[in-house]
C-alpha cells in the first residue's frame, strides 16, 4: 500500500488578492505521479479542517510549505513565521505523521525555521525528487538512514545537538509536471480571485542586488517547453479559469522562450487572458505584438526605480529610457502595465525620489506602487553591502523582518513625498484600497472581469 502524503499551504497572505498554491500543486501532481496517495489543505481559508483532515486522511507524512516570511512592507508588515509554528503545534496534538518543511521561504532560513517549528525535515529549493527519496528512504527499513539522508539533495535535518543541509540539486525542467488543482481550492481561487497561475521557467540569470530568486531557484533560467506550458494552462482552463497569471520572476529572460509560448498559446481553442511580470527592457515591438494578439492584458514591470542612478545601485541592468520604451510598447498595444517601484534603497535621496516622480510622467495611463524600503535577506548582494556599512551586524536576525533604507534620506520624508505624488498624481498607490475600492473589486469579479483589476486605477 503506498504511503499517505498530507502538503498544507501556509500562506494566509490575502493582500493585493489570494494567490493559489502553485508550488504545492506542483509536488501534488509529482507525489501522484510516483504513486503516493495526496491530498492538499490550504490553510488560507481551510485552516478550522486541519485536524478532521488528519483524522480522516491518516497521513504516514505530512508536508507544509511555506511561500513568504513576512509581506515584504515596512509600514505594516504581517510575520508569517508564527501561522507555521501554530499549524505544527496543531498537528502534534492529533497526529505522529512525519513532519517535513519546505517552500521558498524556508529555503532562505532552513535551520532556523526546522528548529523553531519542531519538524523533523525540510527540503530547500525545488522539492519534487527530493522530498520523493526523502519519503522513499523513510518509508523503507530505515537501514543505514544517516547515510542515505546526506545523498539526499537541499535535505535539512538534525544530526545530534546541529543541523545538517544537503547541497541542493537542479531539477531537470522536464521532470515538472502539471500541477494538482484540488477541485476545492481551484474552486476557491477562481471564487475569490478570479486567476490561476503558471510557472514557465525556473532560476534567474540576473544580479538584483536585493533579490532571492537565484538564492531559491537558481543563478541560470531553465525554460520549460512552450508544450508543457501550454499543457498547464489547458489544464487550468478545463478547471474553469479564464484568467492565467505567468508567476516566473521575469517572463522575458529569454524572447525566443516567450514567443515560443505565444505561439502555443494561439493554437488553444479556449479564449483566455493572461499577466506576467516582465523585466523592461529587451522587448521588441513584434515580441509585444506577438504576446498581445496571445492574449496578454496586463504587465507588472519590476522597475523599482524611474532615477537612473538608483537603477544602477540596486543593479538592475537597464535604465529609464528602457523602461519608458518598454511601456509604451505595451500601451500601443493596448495592454495594461504598472511599475513596482522601492523606494528608499541605496542611492536613494530626496533628489531621486523626485527624479523618480517627474519621470513618471513620461508615462500614459499606468500605475505605479511605491513600497518603501528594502528587505535584507542573508545570502544576497545587498546582505554583504548592509555588512560592510555596519547597517546590521553578523549576529543580526534577519528572520525577524528587517528593512534599509538609505540613509541619504528618512523614512518618514519618502512618506512625505509619496503622498505628495499621490496628490499630484494619483496612479501613485501610496496606500492600501479602501473599503469601498475593495467592494467595487469584488464586484467586477462576480461580473466575470478577471486578473489583478489594478488597471481600474490607472491615470
Amino acid at each position: 500500500m503506498s504511503a499517505k502524503v498530507l502538503l498544507i499551504s501556509i500562506n494566509r497572505c490575502r493582500n493585493p488578492y489570494p494567490v493559489f498554491p502553485l508550488g504545492v500543486s506542483h509536488i501534488a501532481g509529482k507525489l501522484k505521479e510516483k504513486g503516493f496517495a495526496t491530498e492538499i489543505l490550504d490553510m488560507s481559508f481551510q485552516s478550522p479542517e486541519l485536524e478532521s483532515v488528519i483524522s480522516r486522511f491518516s497521513p504516514d507524512f505530512i508536508g507544509l510549505s511555506l511561500r513568504n516570511i513576512d509581506d515584504v512592507r515596512i509600514d505594516k508588515t504581517q510575520f508569517f513565521v508564527p501561522d507555521l509554528s501554530e499549524t505544527v503545534r496543531r498537528i502534534k496534538l492529533v497526529s505522529k505523521s512525519v513532519l517535513i518543511l519546505g517552500g521558498s521561504a524556508f529555503s532562505l532560513f532552513p535551520e532556523k525555521l526546522l528548529q523553531m517549528s519542531g519538524a523533523d525535515y525540510g527540503v530547500v529549493s525545488e522539492g519534487e525528487a527530493s522530498l520523493i527519496e526523502l519519503l522513499n528512504m523513510l518509508s523503507g527499513t530505515q537501514k543505514d538512514a544517516g547515510l542515505k539522508l546526506q545523498k539526499i539533495p537541499g535535505l535539512v535535518y538534525r544530526s545530534g545537538q546541529s543541523f545538517r543541509k544537503n547541497l541542493p540539486a537542479v531539477l531537470p525542467v522536464s521532470e515538472i509536471t502539471t500541477p494538482y488543482r484540488s477541485l476545492e481550492i481551484t474552486r476557491h481561487y477562481l471564487q475569490s480571485s478570479g486567476v490561476m497561475n503558471v510557472q514557465t521557467q525556473r532560476g534567474c540569470p540576473f544580479t538584483c542586488c536585493y533579490c532571492t530568486y537565484p538564492l531559491i531557484e537558481g543563478d541560470r533560467a531553465r525554460f520549460r517547453s512552450a508544450q508543457a506550458v501550454a499543457e498547464d494552462v489547458k489544464d487550468a482552463l478545463r478547471s474553469g479559469a479564464k484568467y492565467i497569471f505567468i508567476v516566473d520572476s521575469a517572463f522575458n529572460t529569454d524572447n525566443a522562450h516567450v514567443a515560443g509560448i505565444c505561439e502555443e498559446f494561439l493554437k488553444i481553442d479556449e479564449k483566455f487572458e493572461w499577466g506576467c511580470f516582465l523585466r523592461p527592457n529587451g522587448l521588441t515591438p513584434e515580441l509585444m505584438n506577438l504576446m498581445a494578439r496571445a492574449g496578454l492584458r496586463h504587465i507588472e514591470f519590476g522597475s523599482d526605480s524611474l532615477c537612473d542612478s538608483v537603477l544602477e545601485s540596486y543593479s538592475k541592468g537597464f535604465t529609464f529610457e528602457e523602461i519608458l520604451y518598454s511601456s509604451e510598447l505595451a500601451r500601443k498595444e493596448d495592454v495594461h502595465y504598472s511599475h513596482f517601484l522601492i523606494t528608499g534603497g541605496p542611492g536613494e535621496t530626496e533628489e531621486t525620489l523626485r527624479q523618480s516622480f517627474k519621470n513618471s510622467l513620461s508615462f500614459r495611463k499606468t500605475v505605479i506602487f511605491p513600497f518603501t524600503g528594502m528587505r535584507i535577506y542573508p545570502g544576497t548582494p545587498f546582505y554583504e553591502r548592509v555588512l560592510q556599512e555596519k547597517y546590521i551586524s553578523p549576529e543580526a536576525d534577519l528572520l525577524e523582518p528587517a528593512f534599509y533604507v538609505s540613509p541619504l534620506i528618512s523614512r518618514e520624508r519618502i512618506a512625505e513625498l509619496l503622498c505628495e505624488f499621490h496628490q499630484k498624481s494619483p496612479n501613485w498607490v501610496v496606500d492600501d484600497l479602501s473599503p469601498e475600492q475593495i467592494k467595487v473589486m469584488e464586484w467586477l469579479r462576480k461580473k466575470g472581469i478577471n486578473g489583478p483589476l489594478w488597471e481600474f486605477l490607472a491615470r
